[in-house]
């Protein structure tokens, strides 16, 4: 499988014990030709200053304090201060964060490129120079066609529908109760389920039962989707095409219901209920149909959801990282980056399928399987993301 897009990859490059409260954060990596957004957090006593991001080429390795006649420097300075090319320069408001980009011209020879930015901010009143107490690595680098860039975000992982049991939800303990969840790195993820042709282009076979290049390779065990993971980052980190920390791996049940919900807190990433014309499933709860079609439909056969990301509903059953421990576990309170390591053998899948009724193809259905058991109804498909130990 060839690499036929390039894209942008924004990441914290450096940390420090916060000292001037002016921090920088990666929004979203974005393809080349387009934006990667950047936001700055910073006090809002700091409001009126005139603020400059400034990028440095190549990557400069040293930290260190930097004197200006006339002026008082805070913080340290992390790129190199004989270097700096302008990127932005307006004023702070009161809000305490500001959000720009980076426009990344669309030239294939910038790949493998990497630059690093940093803010500073100047008080006119006083000659004060303030700069982040971190930079930000920008490095341009290659993915998979069809891996949609995710950008991190909070949002509210679970349902809170009751009573449990009863149509057209059945909703279960397990996905209680409804808390707040961040993911705090921006990752990408398939556009659509890993085909047959994809899933035999790097694996040399097809268990599928449901035969047809472009519909989602099925019979699959988590053990199978893990070794095609495996496979895709070693033969892509060959290829200078994994951006550190990073590998292609199953996403995490809190990864994936972020990308189902897309922005939405209903039932259904189309909202209260769900229709035949909207995914590939079984039995509807909701009109009283049977939508069954007999088998698995090719990919993107259904439209999108508000993220570009087809077949989260239906089609097949996804595979995810998680381990599950079979018991109602979320907590009340919030969390960042969720995975399960713990508990028995099984793994969590999600999604309803081709087979199932419309009520396990909620954002927040949850479920787990064997980690061996092949069925017409598993899939999975891939994410780019921060390196995971299952």
């Amino acid at each position: 499988m060839k690499c036929q897009s390039a894209f942008a990859f924004l990441s914290i490059a450096s940390f420090a014990i916060a000292q001037n409260n002016r921090t920088l954060q990666s929004v979203t990596p974005v393809a080349v030709g387009q934006t990667a957004a950047f936001s700055l957090t910073y006090p809002t006593a700091a409001a009126g200053n005139v603020y400059l991001f400034a990028y440095t080429v190549p990557q400069y390795p040293g930290i260190q304090s930097l004197q200006i006649p006339g002026f008082t420097v805070q913080g340290l300075v992390r790129i190199d201060p004989s270097n700096f090319q302008e990127m932005f320069v307006g004023v702070l408001d009161a809000s305490g964060h500001l959000t720009r980009g980076v426009a990344l011209p669309n030239d294939p020879l910038l790949v493998g490129l990497t630059f690093d930015l940093q803010s500073v901010d100047l008080a006119l009143s006083t000659s004060t120079l303030t700069f982040s107490d971190n930079e930000l690595m920008l490095t341009i680098a290659d993915v998979l066609p069809n891996m949609l860039p995710i950008a991190a975000g909070t949002f509210a992982m679970g349902s809170g529908v009751a009573p449990l049991n009863v149509a057209p939800y059945f909703n279960q303990a397990d996905a209680r109760p409804v808390h707040p969840v961040t993911i705090t790195q921006p990752f990408w993820i398939g556009r659509y389920e890993v085909t047959q042709s994809e899933y035999q282009a790097v694996m040399g076979n097809n268990p599928s039962a449901f035969v047809g290049p472009q519909r989602p390779v099925e019979q699959v065990t988590w053990n199978n989707a893990m070794a095609y993971c495996a496979s895709l980052t070693v033969s892509e980190r060959a290829a200078g095409r994994v951006p550190a920390g990073y590998q292609y791996r199953l996403p995490t049940e809190a990864e994936w219901e972020y990308c189902c919900r897309a922005g939405t807190a209903t039932e259904y990433s189309v909202g209260a209920a769900l229709t035949c014309a909207q995914a590939n499933h079984g039995q509807n709860h909701h009109t009283g149909q049977n939508c069954s079609i007999g088998g698995t439909t090719n990919v993107g056969s259904y439209a999108a959801n508000a993220w570009g990301l087809h077949d989260l509903m239906g089609n097949v059953r996804e595979w995810c990282l998680d381990s599950w421990d079979g018991a109602p576990n979320y907590p009340t309170a919030g969390v960042s980056d969720p995975y399960g390591t713990s508990g028995n053998t099984n793994r969590v899948i999600r999604g309803g399928s081709w087979l199932h009724d419309s009520f396990f193809a909620r954002s927040a259905w949850r479920r787990s399987s064997h980690p061996s058991e092949a069925l017409f109804i598993n899939g999975f498909r891939v994410a780019l993301a921060p390196a995971l130990v299952p």
